[in-house]
């Protein structure tokens, strides 16, 4: 038994965190730290102390989350929040009305729904909405309570929102007190959620970007947590690419203006298209929601002058290796580092499927999409079967970061239906690393925002 399995099974019962694949990186640093620190490698000993000591608990699970997160994030869903669901719902039941961001980190989401409600409805949105953000993670807690952002967690803020809601302190940006003093934030373990009662019933919980941390059993049993703290009518609002790999039966699945979301009662029943069979994929944070352009656009280069060798080279598992980690420093925004570690392996070999897709990924949310897009292109002209590129290609489209067309949008996203179609559990010619949202999720995106096109070229 591995000397990590006891924490590995300590954590699961106890959060429901899954440490496996990458998450087993941080597990190795957080344990270190751990055995440092009480000066023994006992972990029986180490689980006890653990066990026994809050603080030490708190230290060694905020070591186990990547915590990424960022304002309006996924903007459509919390548009549709507050401009179509909330404005319904008060009409029918009257406020307040609770909402409860559950897996909050470091406030960005909760904070965000905030911002959003009182730019609609004033100093009104804090008698009409009590906001609620809840995480395991003590530290993130407190650096949400502080209010102080710096970096990346403004790269989707509008920057009229920013000067409206921030004041420059050094390099960092401090949030108004009105907002702090209306958003409350309390401890909340998913797995145990009367632990630390966070309130309620509450009317929408957000569940978005934290599925990668579990697994799909755990997903079920977390459903049934927070299905306990839903008020009468409530819905659970999940991630873009989290919807799929939450429908476990434990709520139904509804779309309202191409929003997804859970509700506990029965609905008429869906339309195919909106549903999918159980799924079989692990559900990923953010996933770089992305579009893309075409698998048949004609690029004009050389061909890669990269021989197919039949034996693996000598190095192999080194360059997977630091593939894993530039992986993992991108979902950490440690976008320098997954630099550092990308930039040799395409020297070395300049048509590595991977490596062009993370370092398009790097460039993306580095604000360089024309970058961004010639990687994208430059693996789909080496792996044409590379399905994430399609995908990320046409979102840089369909999101504004390069200029829209549309032809090229759509034949992207037929490329993905296709190539998934063909083979669902495809890997998109990613050799080191797991494609970074899941297959099912991309096809159903690819034809959601397809059809949207569609619809809006049938209007016009």
């Amino acid at each position: 038994m591995s000397s990590l399995t006891p924490f590995k099974q300590w954590v699961h019962q106890r959060c429901g965190l899954h440490l496996e694949g990458l998450a087993e990186a941080r597990l190795i640093r957080a344990v270190d730290a751990l055995q440092a620190e009480m000066g023994t490698l006992n972990s029986e000993l180490l689980l006890a102390r653990l066990a026994q000591d809050n603080a030490l608990f708190d230290r060694f699970i905020s070591q186990l989350t990547v915590n990424e997160t960022y304002f309006f994030r996924e903007p459509e869903a919390i548009h549709w929040l507050v401009d179509t669901h909330l404005p319904r719902r008060l009409a029918d039941k009257g406020g307040p009305l609770r909402l409860l961001s559950a897996g909050c980190s470091s406030g960005e989401e909760p904070y965000s729904v905030a911002m959003a409600l009182l730019e609609r409805y004033g100093d009104r949105a804090q008698t009409l909405f009590q906001i609620t953000g809840g995480d395991v993670d003590q530290q993130v807690l407190m650096k949400a309570q502080t209010g102080l952002y710096s970096g990346m967690a403004f790269r989707a803020l509008h920057p009229a929102l920013k000067e409206r809601f921030f004041t420059p302190v050094g390099r960092s940006f401090q949030l108004i007190d009105t907002l702090r003093q209306w958003v409350a934030f309390r401890s909340l373990n998913l797995l145990a959620t009367t632990e630390h009662p966070v309130g309620g019933p509450f009317d929408v919980i957000l569940f978005r970007n934290v599925s990668i941390y579990f697994d799909e059993a755990t997903r079920r049993t977390i459903q049934r947590q927070l299905k306990q703290l839903l008020a009468p009518n409530g819905i659970l609002l999940c991630g873009v690419t989290e919807t799929l790999g939450n429908d476990l039966g434990v709520f139904s699945l509804r779309d309202d203006q191409g929003v997804f979301y859970f509700q506990a009662d029965t609905p008429p029943t869906a339309p195919d298209s909106a549903r999918k069979p159980p799924s079989t994929f692990h559900t990923d944070h953010d996933a770089y929601t992305s579009e893309l352009p075409s698998t048949s656009t004609c690029i004009e280069m050389p061909l890669p002058a990269v021989a197919q060798q039949d034996t693996p080279s000598p190095s192999l598992n080194t360059t997977h290796e630091q593939l894993q980690q530039a992986l993992e420093a991108l979902n950490q925004n440690c976008f320098s580092d997954a630099n550092q570690l990308l930039e040799p392996l395409l020297a070395n070999d300049p048509w590595s499927v991977d490596a062009l897709l993370l370092t398009g990924l790097v460039a993306r949310w580095q604000q360089q999409p024309q970058q961004a897009f010639d990687c994208f292109k430059r693996a789909l002209y080496v792996a044409p079967e590379c399905w994430p590129a399609h995908f990320y290609q046409a979102e840089l489209l369909r999101q504004g970061e390069l200029p829209d067309n549309p032809t090229q949008r759509q034949r992207g996203y037929a490329a993905v239906v296709r190539l998934l179609e063909a083979s669902p559990q495809s890997s998109g010619g990613l050799k080191a690393i797991p494609p970074p949202l899941p297959p099912g999720d991309a096809c159903f995106l690819a034809k959601r925002y397809a059809a949207e096109q569609t619809a809006a070229q049938g209007v016009g």
